[in-house]
């Protein structure tokens, strides 16, 4: 799909490939020259380019990003998706773990941000908003390649990719290993191990079939000083294998059916000293000593805790594109999915908690006129959970000019629940007498999906057929039945250190809140040539919440410009400069983060010989200053770097 790379179409934002100026809503695009101008290692680094974002890092290896704030350190109110493949994993607390994604980002053809609510399209995790990954045919990928990187901080990077090609079928398969030393002060350290495949199989002129298969195991240091928390290192793996068949019909008509299988499993045990556990609570070590002989617990008992968990994805599709009309088109289908998780620590429970899927789906796009292009669509969702939910919308282009569009839209989302939010049931035992010390989470029965309602209008100018615009998004979410955590008495057993360690309440989850969510996002592209751009967005958010939380979470004004150029043959230079104003994330009340700005800057030289392209670049990220974007202790330094590409 290289050919798109200088088309402003886009692929996703109602499952039907548009013009940018007919989708129906705000979409914005970022392309391969533009992922490779960023220097960004990882796709959540490219989200700063996109308006209304917010992105941090809890440590070296989990990024943070979400839409229109409203999130905390595990965010889920917006959807992932990689060639068709949801990588949202809303099994136990994130939706949305950036580090389990196995494609390499040189790999990546282009990526699609629907900014806004797409659950017409894409069901409830796309409550706020779809970030689209698709990526580069076997075919259009180099024999080989390979990018080395090195760099300040620990940064390290290793990727060989190689395409080869037996008759019809062409196979791509590339392995990495990627990592640095995290943030300033923390041990968190992280290496990610990765291998990612596409295998793409012309059947026939008019029929083919994708293989996608991936693994991941990232591997990071974790924990803090507290004894709760103890410094330690985490092993996480993922897999999944993707089969994905398509029949052209002619004319644009097109039916395709997608079947996906995929596995997660974490390790992440240790053991809480008893005795110092109190001793940490205030409790003075002699009183700590004595209570503990009244319990029956030995000196050196302790709480074995075992983060262990494991899910078991397995999902199909089934879509067909039509065109009933010349001036009308349609896209449905249906989908089932599966769900198993299973984490003994998290539900307290050894069994399977399963939950089951169906959707049914249809996107249909109306020129109604010269002037006039309507997109109307609905998601009918159903879980074992949860009664029947629908989400519509309604959306009208007017074509005042040729190259001016007018948009209005509205839209209804819901937003199904995570099992950690349903039933998570944290229980902590006395190794040596099994008896309950504490319950730090409780389950929340009877919970209704959130809901959001959304309604924008907007105003898109276009240049030189449309590769530089400008873009104008007036929106306003509001969100009802919004979760909120209280703290109530325990539905377990009786605690038995009242008063003293636990006072026998834990938090649960409630449908108590609200947000209203206004305001404005305005982006700019001048692209001249491929390679030649400058661009930037502005966005301001107003969130008004009974959360006050909520109405922190995200910075009212924030603003990025960015830049590529071909200096003189062969040398291009790019610069990027973000502004984010004071945030916190979601229940982070006493760290609130000051206004920070970060400016990343590269330079590369691209040369061939032999038949062999390369391009040598070193860039500076962060070069004014640290900053900090998750926490104010947790600081992320300015990094040089150096990466070595070679194509063949």
């Amino acid at each position: 799909m290289s050919f798109l790379d200088d088309i402003p179409v886009v692929l996703s934002a109602a499952r039907l490939v548009q013009p940018l100026k007919d989708a129906p809503g705000a979409v914005t695009v970022i392309d391969r020259a533009m992922i490779r101008a960023s220097g960004a290692r990882d796709v959540a680094e490219l989200l700063t380019w996109v308006p209304g974002f917010q992105v941090g890092r809890k440590n070296g290896a989990t990024a943070l990003t979400t839409y229109h704030g409203l999130s905390d350190d595990a965010p889920r109110r917006m959807l992932v998706r990689v060639d068709g493949r949801s990588a949202y994993s809303p099994y136990f607390i994130s939706g949305i773990e950036w580090a389990k994604i196995s494609v390499d980002i040189d790999d990546i053809e282009r990526i699609e941000v629907f900014r806004g609510s797409n659950a017409a399209a894409y069901g409830s995790n796309a409550f706020l908003g779809v970030v689209n990954i698709i990526t580069r045919p076997a075919a259009d990928t180099p024999r080989y390649r390979v990018r080395i990187t090195e760099g300040e901080n620990g940064i390290q990077e290793r990727v060989l990719s190689t395409r080869q090609q037996i008759g019809d079928v062409t196979a791509r398969l590339t392995v990495d290993r990627q990592g640095d030393n995290g943030l300033a002060p923390i041990d968190d350290t992280y290496r990610n191990q990765r291998v990612d495949a596409r295998i793409d199989w012309q059947l026939a002129p008019d029929q083919e079939l994708e293989f996608h298969l991936g693994f991941v195991d990232g591997r990071a240091r974790t924990g803090s000083s507290d004894v709760t928390d103890p410094e330690r290192s985490i092993d996480n793996t993922t897999s999944f294998g993707q089969i994905r068949w398509r029949k052209q019909l002619g004319l644009g008509d097109e039916i395709k059916a997608t079947y996906f299988h995929q596995e997660e499993r974490a390790v992440d045990a240790y053991t809480i000293p008893f005795l110092t556990f109190l001793v940490q609570q205030g409790i003075p070590a002699p009183v700590a000593t004595f209570q503990m002989a009244l319990l029956g617990i030995a000196p050196n008992g302790g709480v074995d805790v075992d983060y262990a968990t494991r899910s078991l994805r397995d999902d199909i599709e089934f879509e067909h594109l039509l065109h009933p009309h010349s001036d009308l088109r349609l896209s449905w289908g249906a989908g089932l999915r599966e769900d198993r998780v299973t984490s003994a620590q998290i539900f307290s429970t050894d069994d399977n908690i399963t939950i089951r899927h169906a959707r049914l789906f249809a996107n249909t796009e109306w020129q109604a006129g010269p002037r006039w292009t309507l997109n109307a669509g609905a998601m009918l969702e159903k879980t074992n959970d949860t009664g029947p939910r629908l989400s519509p919308r309604l959306a009208a282009n007017y074509h005042a000019w040729p190259d001016t569009t007018l948009r209005a839209a509205v839209s209804r989302a819901y937003r199904n629940l995570t099992p950690f939010e349903r039933q998570a049931d944290l229980r902590f035992y006395e190794s040596s007498t099994g008896k309950l010390v504490r319950q730090s989470f409780q389950p929340s029965p009877g919970l209704r999906p959130e809901r959001v309602t959304t309604r924008e209008i907007g105003l898109r100018q276009e240049w030189r057929d449309g590769r530089s615009a400008v873009d104008l998004r007036l929106f306003d979410e509001r969100i009802e039945d919004m979760l909120r955590r209280d703290t109530t008495a325990t539905n377990a057993t009786a605690p038995v250190l009242s008063g003293a360690l636990w006072n026998g309440e834990s938090p649960r989850y409630y449908n108590g809140g609200y947000a209203k969510i206004r305001g404005a996002e305005l982006t700019g592209l001048y692209r001249p040539t491929h390679d030649t751009w400058i661009g930037g967005h502005y966005a301001s958010v107003d969130i008004n919440s009974n959360d006050e939380f909520a109405d922190r979470s995200a910075p009212n004004e924030q603003f990025s410009v960015f830049a590529a150029t071909e200096l003189f043959a062969g040398w291009h230079m790019s610069i990027s400069h973000h502004f984010v104003g004071s945030m916190q994330w979601y229940t982070q009340e006493k760290y609130r983060l000051k206004p920070y700005r970060q400016t990343h800057l590269r330079l590369a030289r691209r040369f061939a010989a032999a038949g062999v392209r390369g391009e040598l670049a070193v860039g500076v990220e962060r070069f004014t200053d640290d900053i900090a974007d998750y926490l104010p202790t947790l600081t992320r330094p300015t990094q040089a770097y150096a990466t070595l590409r070679l194509e063949y």
